[in-house]
Formats: C-alpha cells, structure tokens, sequence
C-alpha cells in the first residue's frame, strides 16, 4: 500500500502524479476504518480527501501555512503530517483531537474549532511575514459553510483592499451541518462576488479529481496577490457502521425534549419563531421545521446576525427562540447586550450543549455563557436539572416578557412530563437536612442527588441563577453551617460567585462557603463521565466534596 510509505507530507515528494489517485483511495478506506466517531466531521473530511492530497503534494509545509476552516475537515491532513499511527485515538481523551490544534503539530499553524477564522487567520501570517521579511505560501481553505460567517466577509474586504498574497480555497460541498444558506450559495456567481472585492477568481476544478486540483494548484501559486480556487466536493460517503443496538427504548436528550416542546408552544402561539445558525438539525428543530417551515429560520454560521435579525423580529411582535450552541453564543454578545438586553426585547435563546461536550473538546465545551451572561442588567438566566424542567421553563418564557437564558447540556435526561402551570423558576428544595446544605444549578443537580444519598444535608435545585433571591441566600445563611455550590460551569461570574457575593454584602460572616465547578482553564476532550470525573464533577468526588466541607 501506498499508504505505508507515507508519514510525513514529505514523504509524498516521491510519489508520481499518476499514483495520487491511489493513495486517495486508501486515505478514503483508512479514515472510516479508523474512526468512526463523528460521522459529518467524518464526510466533511473525506470530501478534501484529493484536495488534502494535492495540498501536501504542492505545498512545502509546515514552512507554506496551510489553515483549514473548519478544522474537522483536516482528518486526512493529520494522518498524512505525522499523525497516521496515534489516529485511532481520535476525539478520545488523550487523543488526537477532532479539530486542527496548534499544540498537536508544526503543521496545525491555526487551530479552528468553529468556522469563518481562516481568511483573517492568513492575512495576519501575509501581514507579520511583510514586517517579517518572510516569504512563502500562505494558504485558507474555507469551507463546510464556512463562508456563510459574518467574519469570512470582513476579511475578504480587508485581503482585497490591501492586496495581500494569499491564496484562498474554497471547498464547496453545499453544505455545513444542514445546507448552505446565503445568496452565494444559491447565485453560484463566484467571481462576480470575489473580484468585486479585490480578490482574483482563478475559476473552478473538480475537487475528486486530483490530478486536476494538483494542475489549479500549481497553477495558483505561480500568481501573486489575493486570489481563490472554487474547488467542488461532496460531503456525501457511505456512513461509517455503528454497533448494533442493542434494543429497548432510545434515550430521551434535553434537545428531543426541547424538539417536542416548541412544537406544542408553535401550535398554541402563531408568533413563535425560531433562529438558528447552521444548527438546526444538531438541536432537534426538525419537527418544528417540517411543520412550521416558514417560522424556521436558518440564517447560516452567523450568530451576530441570528441575534440582531431575532431583536428586529421581536421588536416587530413575534416571539423568537434563538438557538445557539453555548460556546458560540459569546460570538454575538456584543448583539445580546446592545440589541436584546438594552432594549429588554422579548427573547428566548436556547444555550444548547452548555456545560462539558465531551469529544469535541475545548473549543466547544459551553464554560463561559453563565459568566458574560450574568453581568447583563434585567436579563433570566435559567438551566434545568431534567427534561421536564425544560419543558416547563420554555413554557414560562415563552408567555412572560423578558429576555431569557435557559441552557442545558448535550446530554441524556429523565422526562415525565412538564412541571405544573404555576411554576415559577424559583430555587425547588430536593432534599430536607441540617448543617449543610448543597445548592446546584442545571443538570448537575442529578450528580448531586446522587452524591446525597445516604447523607443527611440538604439540597435545593437553583432553577433561576438571575435574579437570584438576596432574601433565600439569607435564610440559608442563617439556617445551615455550610453553604456549597455546585455547578457546570467556569467558576468566574456562576452561582458561588453570586452566593458568595450574596453573603459578604449582608455581612454573613460565620457562614462558609463551598464552590464547585468547572476548573478555570480550557478543559480537553473525552468522554462526559471521564471529563465529570476530573472536574471533581462525578458522584464520587461530590460524595467527598460534601463530607469534608
């Protein structure tokens, strides 16, 4: 095989063209062989199979920068820089990560866990190299949707105006998670767009003939300033098989409870609408969408303009949920303060994947919504411990005014039912005790009734972190020795910083104080129970946590 020969893309220097092909074949076998976590990052990589190839083939890399946008495309860029033997360990916990990374390899010079960085990415390399005096090959392949994103276009007006040399490829698959959106997507008129921005349209090449993509490259390079390659591909493989089930009822997720939910709440409200950039699918809003297609919005990667589009549309009376995965919320907070919050706007955004995400990693963990969120003046912050929690939160915001804040995990859950028709999103005591009592906010709570047991403390579930009661921390304060805190969230700006800020402003000065939570640094990937466990998260280190404070 080929592939055995080739460790480094050095290594394909000694290969003719007329092998390539080849080699792409078995690139195609090795990576579904390999791994089968993540089908769409899966596809979406298999897709630049022969433009990985060519890339490596033409390029001198790690010196030529090479940044991949989305880097889930890159799996056949990591087996062929020197990650082929560790690549079984992908998206595993220690393992290779699912996503370019600069601490993994020389030939990741820009990690990109979401999308739309590229462009700007290498015009910074282009920039620093001018100062620098460096010459080389500075190379953007956007794609997966990518160029839907709001900062792929800055970038572009900026490349062209300052006629950087760079060379942009665009991989265009039709799709992201869902399908592309967007006029370009639809118009295809590709160098109309690109020149009327200073950037030279070099044409389009088959993006699964290699040969071809070896030929645009080679031919790309030896022209100067910004310019891109239209290369097509497909994201469409034969799905990697998956073990047999092993039968019994499918578990219930937080995101099939919202499904279910909002499909209810659309047929009792005709102004309920729903945004989302790119993830509709990913949040369970296909129901919604086949039955209410023209109140589903998907306005592509761009939670700026999700946000501010769902503030017009609330302003105009509809009553938007917009859907945005927690780690990507914080790329429309400027639009969350200026647009829903100062204008106190009736909005709910659903913060989908909040807390750890497991193989993902660090780049889509949802640690920090809670911390930026909880500074913002008059706005709900609310997370439920169980599927009937959500159900009922999302009932109560959609019928009272405000903006609103509800996450919840990328997680299985427990589902019986919505709460009644009187709940209000106030703290809800689990469990009577005495000395201590545990405060938990969002779906951790589950690991902490399980932390209790057996164990005589109390336990209340802090369904609503903002506002949160002065008077019922003071209660506390005043009935039990020791407060503890437990969250799934960065420590900064959460619950035990608000309850601790809570009891030094009344002076409650005999009370102490326990806070749990995510660490404050960027965690890893793995597995939700391996990453739990070492965040002092898991049952078993809350059962100590508890017994020791």
């Amino acid at each position: 095989m080929l592939l055995d020969k080739i460790n480094i893309p050095a290594d394909l220097k000694h290969l003719a063209v007329e092998e390539l092909p080849q080699l792409c074949e078995e690139l195609r076998a090795f990576v579904p062989q390999t791994t089968q976590r993540k089908e769409g990052h899966i596809n979406a990589s298999l897709g630049v199979t022969e433009l990985s190839v060519a890339l490596h083939y033409t390029l001198n890399t790690p010196n030529d920068i090479l940044v991949w946008d989305v880097g889930h495309q890159a799996y056949i860029h990591k087996v062929l820089t020197g990650r082929k033997k560790q690549f079984h360990t992908n998206r595993l916990k220690g393992g290779v990560s699912g996503f370019t990374k600069r601490t993994e390899s020389q030939y990741d010079p820009f990690g990109a866990g979401h999308s739309s960085t590229s462009i700007s990415a290498v015009a910074g390399f282009a920039e620093a190299d001018i100062l620098n005096k460096v010459r080389r090959n500075r190379i953007a392949v956007i794609g997966d949707g990518a160029l839907t994103g709001g900062m792929s276009f800055e970038a572009l007006n900026y490349l062209g105006e300052r006629n950087l040399d760079v060379l942009i490829i665009l991989n265009d698959n039709n799709q992201s998670i869902d399908d592309n959106k967007g006029a370009l997507s639809v118009s295809k008129n590709y160098k109309q767009y690109f020149e009327s921005l200073g950037v030279n349209f070099l044409g389009s090449v088959n993006g699964l003939n290699v040969k071809e993509v070896v030929e645009s490259l080679n031919s790309a390079l030896g022209v100067n300033g910004p310019r891109c390659i239209r290369v097509t591909t497909s994201k469409q493989f034969p799905k990697a098989e998956k073990p047999a089930s092993s039968g019994g009822k499918p578990e219930t997720t937080f995101q099939t409870v919202l499904g279910n939910t909002i499909c209810k709440l659309g047929a009792q409200n005709e102004k309920l609408v729903v945004i989302s950039p790119a993830m509709l699918s990913g949040g369970g809003f296909g129901a919604f969408q086949k039955q209410f297609p023209e109140r589903t919005f998907d306005v592509g990667i761009a939670e700026q303009h999700a946000v501010t589009m769902a503030a017009g549309m609330a302003a105009a009376g509809s009553v938007p949920l917009v859907h945005l995965y927690s780690t990507f919320a914080q790329r429309g907070y400027d639009q969350i303060i200026h647009d829903a919050a100062l204008q106190n706007l009736h909005m709910v955004f659903c913060l989908d994947r909040a807390g750890l995400v497991g193989e993902d990693g660090a780049t889509h963990h949802g640690t920090f919504d809670v911390g930026f969120l909880n500074t913002l003046p008059g706005v709900n912050i609310l997370a439920p411990r169980n599927g009937g929690e959500l159900e009922a939160m999302f009932n109560y915001a959609v019928a009272n005014h405000g903006v609103w804040f509800i996450r919840y995990p990328k997680a299985n859950t427990s589902y019986d039912g919505a709460l009644s028709e009187s709940f209000a999103p106030k703290p809800k005591c689990l469990k009577t005790g005495e000395g201590k009592v545990v405060l938990s906010f969002g779906s951790v709570g589950v690991e902490v009734q399980k932390g209790l047991d057996e164990l005589a403390y109390a336990h209340y579930d802090i369904r609503q972190l903002k506002p949160l009661d002065e008077s019922f921390i003071d209660e506390l304060a005043s009935n039990y020795e020791v407060l503890i805190t437990v969250e799934e969230n960065s420590p900064r700006g959460g619950l035990g910083d608000t309850v601790g800020s809570i009891l030094h402003k009344n002076e409650h000065l005999g009370t102490k104080l326990l806070t749990l939570s995510l660490p404050d640094k960027f965690i890893e990937h793995g597995s939700r129970t391996e990453l739990l466990k070492d965040c002092g998260l898991d049952v078993e280190s809350l059962r100590q946590a508890f017994l020791l404070a």
